[in-house]
């Protein structure tokens, strides 16, 4: 099915997979195994991997992403899917975003308000009512381009989606972004 730029499936991950195909058809990696991928620099070199996992990968992959940010002051995409998830980190978040130059914080936010005095440099944005919603998505730029973590909640603590330092799909997923939030990411 071919949708236009309008038009969007139910879920975010198939909107990305139908643009592309070959990749939604990969192999789903276990990145619960670390003999297989740890550092941030080999999921880069893997350019993409596809997963099926749980909260703690996703997590420790999220720092690793938001680590490579601060260190290199790149810009940073993040999106929570409730305001809780935001809470959980706010600490965190708000020293990352006190040494980076520009960030988008995306969330199914009640109160985009996110923190009485968020930084200038950070842009808050609620994706309520969006596809965008159940989405777990840290993106971040390197050398060659933005890369980083996609993956949508499924319910009962189970997640499905990608790894990529592959810019097209990155350029697809940030355009998506843009396009149903009105806003200018610019990774």
């Amino acid at each position: 099915m071919n949708l236009g730029m309008t038009e969007h499936y139910v879920s975010f991950m198939d909107d990305i997979w139908e643009k592309f195909p070959t990749f939604a058809e990969k192999e789903t990696t276990d990145i619960t195994n670390h003999n297989l991928l740890w550092s941030l620099e080999e999921y880069q070199k893997a350019n993409y991997v596809n997963f099926k996992t749980g909260k703690e990968e996703l997590y420790r992959l999220s720092i690793l992403l938001e680590n490579y940010a601060v260190k290199h002051d790149a810009p940073l995409l993040a999106t929570f899917e409730t305001e809780k998830r935001y809470k959980y980190v706010e600490e965190r978040y708000l020293d990352i975003l006190s040494k980076i130059s520009k960030a988008w914080i995306i969330g199914n936010f009640i109160n985009p308000e996110l923190a009485p005095h968020p930084p200038q440099s950070a842009e808050v944005v609620s994706c309520d009512g969006t596809n965008i919603s159940p989405m777990w998505i840290v993106a971040t730029r390197g050398e060659k381009g933005a890369f980083g973590l996609v993956a949508e909640d499924l319910g009962d603590r189970e997640y499905r989606g990608f790894f990529t330092s592959n810019t097209n799909i990155m350029k697809a997923v940030i355009d998506d972004i843009n396009e149903q939030l009105k806003i200018k990411i610019t990774i």
